[in-house]
């Protein structure tokens, strides 16, 4: 009974005002279809749909003493017709999914199929005002991939994420879970997503993987409850030396929950590199080598991350992750900046040596590739 009625990409004024929806992304609706066909059998939530009817509809209430609300029944004539004032790209991914479902396993789709989502509807026969629905329907705020992260825990690296944040006594406290940004003056050290981003760094060796490869390679190696424990372990043991090493991170661990994390923004603005979410993926590369090449004794090598001078004016970073005093985020300069780390360490020596411990022949300078 529900149709939508998209406007087409590069659509005349005229042409978009008869419409009732944004273009279609089949990105979008695809997303909900695989979200669908991941989690059919397990427990799954579709937000409602809004639906508009702009023909006259029949209401019988029902009389309730004291009730809040008045409860009724709508009787809609056989033909009736609602189109979607939110919700196309829910019901297009419904549709694929139940289609490829009745195809590739009919055995299973005749009990989906039963399943049903939730509608509001709004008997609106004037389209000016259908179209102002839309547009307040879509005033809404996305979830910040830091408070995404922390609720979507299907994704074993996202609950790999929030117990770090645990177990690490740099970040116990000090991780915003709610915004967007860190700004200067903010006491959190680190966004929730910026450690997001040292897990996908330690796990897969790069901050940039796209999330739903993330969240692939995050099921292959941390399905298994032993996989998972062995990697909060290694992780967090490592943070936690790299803590002890690095004097302005061993400073900062130290502080007491009082008014002295006030202290975050004043080392902020010293220009510590390492207090930026570059330098965190930094670090969190080279743990990745290490742990990826197998390197027994890697606590040596992450206390020798201590000897570096982290601060950003450092001629150690000019002309890798630090340009005429402005910190790039690039793949590129940071790889060149854990190349230069590797080589100052002695960890690209301990890798080349005959015999070493390695489980591929990955080099420092091609970890990035991942």
């Amino acid at each position: 009974h529900a149709e939508a009625k998209p406007a087409a990409k590069g659509a005349p004024v005229s042409a978009a005002l008869e419409a009732l929806n944004r273009p279609i992304v089949p990105t979008h609706y695809r997303a909900i279809a695989r979200y669908l066909r991941e989690h059919y059998r397990q427990r799954y939530i579709i937000p409602p749909l809004t639906l508009n009817l702009a023909e006259p509809a029949a209401v019988y209430t029902l009389e309730f003493r004291d009730a809040p609300g008045l409860m009724g029944y709508l009787v809609l004539p056989p033909n009736a017709r609602m189109t979607i004032t939110d919700g196309q790209h829910r019901q297009c991914g419904i549709a694929e999914f139940l289609n490829e479902l009745r195809h590739e396993k009919p055995e299973d789709y005749a009990q989906a199929s039963r399943n049903g989502v939730p509608v509001m509807i709004v008997p609106e026969s004037n389209i000016v005002q259908a179209h102002q629905d839309f547009a307040d329907c879509s005033k809404v705020k996305a979830l910040p991939q830091s408070l995404l992260t922390l609720y979507d825990t299907r994704n074993p690296g996202n609950r790999l994420v929030v117990d770090l944040e645990q177990a690490c006594v740099l970040f116990r406290g000090r991780i915003d879970s709610t915004n967007k940004i860190l700004s200067r003056n903010s006491t959190f050290l680190f966004l929730m997503n910026q450690v997001r981003q040292l897990v996908k760094e330690l796990l897969c060796g790069s901050y940039a993987l796209p999330d739903h490869e993330f969240a692939r390679r995050a099921h292959e190696q941390l399905s298994k409850k032993h996989q998972y424990d062995d990697a909060l372990e290694k992780f967090s043991a490592y943070v936690n030396e790299v803590t002890k090493a690095l004097a302005v991170w061993n400073r900062i661990a130290k502080l007491p929950d009082t008014v002295e994390a006030r202290t975050i923004p004043a080392l902020r603005a010293e220009g510590w590199l390492c207090l930026t979410a570059t330098g965190l993926n930094l670090i969190g590369r080279v743990g990745h080598l290490l742990f990826r090449n197998g390197v027994d004794d890697w606590r040596v090598y992450a206390a020798r991350l201590g000897e570096i001078n982290w601060k950003r004016s450092a001629d150690f970073w000019n002309g890798n992750v630090v340009q005429d005093n402005r910190i790039l985020t690039q793949q590129g300069p940071l790889r060149s900046a854990v190349e230069k780390v590797c080589e100052t360490i002695g960890l690209t020596r301990r890798l080349a040596a005959p015999g070493a411990s390695r489980k591929d022949e990955e080099t420092p300078s091609r970890a990035t590739a991942e």
